[in-house]
């Protein structure tokens, strides 16, 4: 080899090597890909680039069924945590509902009141008495919500909303039945 072919392939190199280097980390990057890049220059200097290292895209080469089991035992703890939060979840709503159905219970107990023989005093005092029930109901409402909210134990927002929303229809079906 001559000195002018020596020299050659050093420059080429030297201008070569960041564009490799660059272009090996697009890939890793775009196709969220571990790389390994490993250039040894004319005089024998090595040069190296890894994602996310060398030495961890050589490991995973030397010992892919490793990989592979550890990707695995990873997805199955992710299922397992899944499905423990929905058994949780899926406790709360069973509590919610029997709860729900006790006091649907006690609703079947109350009576009719007799509108029809209502004088006009007396549906007078049955509308104060309406308006002091729904600030108490709000109120107790407030207190529930502050309650939960100060709770440590998260809870499902949907099933929270609709029982809400029951509380909020209630009282004003009742008026629209009754009228």
């Amino acid at each position: 080899m001559t000195k002018e072919g020596t020299n050659a392939r050093r420059v080429t190199f030297s201008k070569c090597q960041p564009g490799l280097f660059k272009k090996a980390g697009e890939v890793s990057t775009l196709c969220a890909v571990e790389t390994a890049l490993i250039l040894l220059s004319p005089r024998g200097k090595p040069f190296y680039l890894g994602r996310p290292s060398v030495g961890a895209v050589l490991d995973r080469s030397e010992r892919p069924k490793m990989a592979c089991i550890d990707a695995n035992q990873r997805a199955q703890i992710d299922r397992d945590r899944n499905i423990e939060e929905i058994k949780k979840q899926y406790a709360h709503l069973l509590d919610q509902l029997k709860v729900g159905k006790e006091g649907g219970k006690e609703l079947d107990d109350i009576k009719a009141l007799p509108f029809e023989k209502f004088s006009f005093a007396e549906f007078k005092v049955f509308d104060e008495w309406l308006e002091d029930v729904e600030k108490a109901v709000d109120k107790r409402r407030m207190e529930l919500l502050a309650l939960e909210a100060s709770s440590s134990t998260p809870r499902p927002r949907a099933a929270d909303a609709s029982i809400g929303s029951q509380t909020d229809d209630e009282p004003r079906n009742a008026e629209a039945g009754n009228e």
